[in-house]
């Protein structure tokens, strides 16, 4: 079972990176967005959430 979890960082004042953090500490970025909601959103789904 996949235990990923997809959290967003605020990576610069006016973007958003959603990605996930591996067991060694490393980043692995999926997307970027220019709101907090839509990278939430995005968190949401890629957690299992619904669209």
């Amino acid at each position: 079972m996949d235990n990923t979890k997809w959290v967003y960082i605020q990576s610069e004042p006016v973007l958003y990176t959603v990605g996930f953090y591996a067991p060694d500490g490393e980043w692995h970025t999926d997307s970027d967005h220019g709101s907090r909601d839509d990278a939430a959103k995005r968190v949401h789904y890629l957690n299992g959430g619904k669209e």
